[in-house]
């Protein structure tokens, strides 16, 4: 079982941290955002919603909302001037600070009074840090300067999934320099050293029991399955109710070709109070599996059956199509009541995000809601609300993140905000299984055309510029015509083209496994991992064999996200299906899609 990390996320805001440390031109392709926890990546801000998003409250008089169209849209054209002629005419006045905020990321210089004033009346604004920041930087030494403003809003560098999380009660909290040390030194074929620094470390009995599946993990991954099964056993021993220990423990006994010896561990794993829903449903997976090799074939499908209980996991997902059982998602929209978004508008922050959508500043209005969550939480009814408003607003970020979240307090799936259905329409169709490249985009960009990677990959699918000219032939993406990634009809062909050339390497061969690794990971480095790696004829041993994590992870995020979305589509999932029947699946070209196509209408 991989140990997700947090997805490469992508938010949309352009903000004021823009101005701190360098200098930006108006209408300059913009950086932005965390990605993930420990890098920057960078967005360009999404386009204006124009006339609002219907069916939202609108709490602005039509001729302020008119009014502020133009000023936003005035200031992205850098007519400021004009903009600021504009804005002394605004009867409400109350988005006023977002205003002179935005003019001021458009690169219009800001005086220091101006951004003394703007502090002391606007502290409670998303851009109040930046705008600190800006401060701080612009004025000369000795100016006596307010504080720093305290912010605890709703983080943008990650995405939260319900069935990864270990119960919160039960959650080890970690070290990460400890993290990388341990892991460091495994890789690096140092496994004294590595299990010397837990022991060193005083960490907590569970956390170093984790610490020590870390290096089993590893050492079963590099075909060394004896020493793996003697760390992650000794690690199950004490593992204070985790079950990761006992997962990795079972893996390698596998991997030894010993189903008697693994199948207790499995089954400590599958009842680990501690353990996630994930690693709880692989555990119950694998225990099934082992129990028909140890010779206790009555005890399948209880197991799988309990495999099954959670169907929004790679492994819980097979396990429903093994035993033949329904799919079982939760689509149906949440509604929220009038009094329920007037609750909203009746805080400053949650008006200021209606009366932005209004004008078409969904950026801005995500960033007042992601402020105004911590407020709010264990409102149901407000909650539910917000829910519902960045669902209707395509914050596609933000919608996924309360989900989840809500989920995550009260067990109930939502599943139409989790894994939401935009109209995609590739620039030439669909040459692949059109489940497949939803389940790509909600992965890579969770549909945000604008999304630019730390690494420089871009758009929808996440394409790097080199990648995207090599595949199509047009070495203007690589410069003047770069911006065409961020097209979504144009990502969508681009992507759908590089995996199709992948699924034509040498080092894949149509291997949908294989396929998704490299795209993830990069057809070299597959190349270089691939023959060390063993199980070529278990396709759930393989992937477990992967020696990559966010690989690993993200090849079982993709197939289950697939199979999501062929349910939600209601197409087929073949490699579901090859999957439930214990073989590889395989990747299915343009003739075989038509006809799948054709099927399902």
């Amino acid at each position: 079982m991989a140990r997700c990390p947090r997805p490469v996320r992508s938010t949309r805001r352009l903000t004021l941290l823009l101005l701190v440390g360098a200098t930006m031109i108006a209408g300059a392709q913009v950086p932005a955002f965390g990605q993930r926890a420990d890098q920057t990546a960078m967005s360009v801000p999404r386009p204006a919603l124009q006339g609002g998003v219907a069916g939202l409250p609108q709490p602005l008089a039509p001729s302020d909302a008119a009014r502020l169209r133009r000023i936003f849209d005035l200031q992205a054209r850098g007519e400021m001037a004009q903009a600021a002629r504009e804005a002394e005419r605004l009867d409400d006045r109350r988005l006023l600070g977002h205003v002179m905020a935005d003019r001021w990321a458009r690169g219009h210089a800001a005086q220091v009074p101006d951004l003394l004033a703007w502090l002391s009346d606007y502290a409670d604004h998303p851009d109040a840090p930046a705008v600190h920041a800006l401060l701080v930087r612009r004025a000369p030494r000795g100016t006596e300067l307010p504080p720093a403003p305290v912010t605890n809003a709703l983080p943008e560098d990650g995405e939260v999934v319900p069935e990864e999380n270990d119960p919160p009660a039960r959650q080890v909290s970690r070290n990460p320099a400890l993290d990388r040390t341990v892991r460091d030194r495994a890789r690096n074929g140092q496994v004294s050293a590595a299990l010397s620094a837990i022991d060193r470390s005083r960490a907590s009995t569970a956390y170093a029991a984790l610490l020590r599946a870390d290096v089993a993990q590893i050492l079963f991954q590099a075909g060394s399955d004896e020493e793996a099964f003697q760390v992650a056993s000794a690690a199950a021993r004490n593992a204070g109710g985790t079950g990761f220990p006992a997962l990795v423990a079972g893996l390698a006994a596998w991997g030894m070709d010993r189903p008697e010896l693994a199948l207790p561990y499995f089954e400590a794993a599958a009842r680990a109070e501690a353990a996630s829903p994930a690693v709880r449903s692989a555990a119950a997976f694998w225990t099934a599996r082992a129990a028909v090799r140890a010779r206790r074939p009555q005890s399948y499908v209880p197991w799988m059956m309990q495999a099954a209980q959670e169907p929004r996991t790679f492994y819980g997902l097979v396990a429903r199509r093994s035993l033949g059982l329904p799919m079982g998602f939760a689509w149906e929209r949440e509604l929220a009541g009038e009094s329920e978004a007037a609750a909203i508008a009746e805080s400053a922050a949650g008006w200021r995000a209606l009366a932005l959508l209004q004008v078409g500043q969904a950026d801005r209005a995500e960033a007042e809601m992601r402020a105004l969550w911590p407020r709010v939480q264990g409102n149901a009814g407000v909650m539910r609300a917000m829910l519902v408003i960045a669902s209707q607003a395509n914050m596609t970020d933000l919608a996924a993140q309360l989900a989840a979240l809500q989920q995550s307090a009260d067990g109930r799936p939502r599943d139409f905000a989790r894994f939401p259905l935009p109209q995609l329409r590739p620039l030439n169709g669909f040459r692949m299984d059109p489940a497949l490249v939803y389940a790509l985009a909600r992965q890579e960009s969770n549909f945000n055309a604008n999304a630019v990677s730390p690494a420089g990959a871009r758009g929808l699918m996440q394409i790097m510029p080199a990648t995207a000219s090599y595949v199509t032939g047009d070495a203007s993406l690589r410069g003047a015509g770069i911006r065409r990634l961020h097209d979504p009809a144009f990502s969508l062909e681009v992507g759908q083209r590089y995996v199709a050339y992948l699924a034509r390497h040498d080092q894949v061969e149509g291997d949908l496994i294989r396929v998704l690794a490299a795209y993830n990971n990069g057809p070299g480095n597959l190349a270089r991992w691939l023959p060390a790696v063993r199980h070529r004829t278990d396709p759930f041993l393989f992937i477990e064999s992967i020696p990559v994590t966010e690989t690993r992870s993200f090849v079982q995020r993709v197939l289950a996200y697939s199979w999501i979305y062929a349910a939600r589509l209601g197409l087929p999932a073949p490699s579901l299906d090859a999957l439930a029947a214990g073989e590889f699946p395989r990747f299915s070209d343009g003739a075989e899609v038509a006809a799948m196509l054709r099927r399902s209408n």
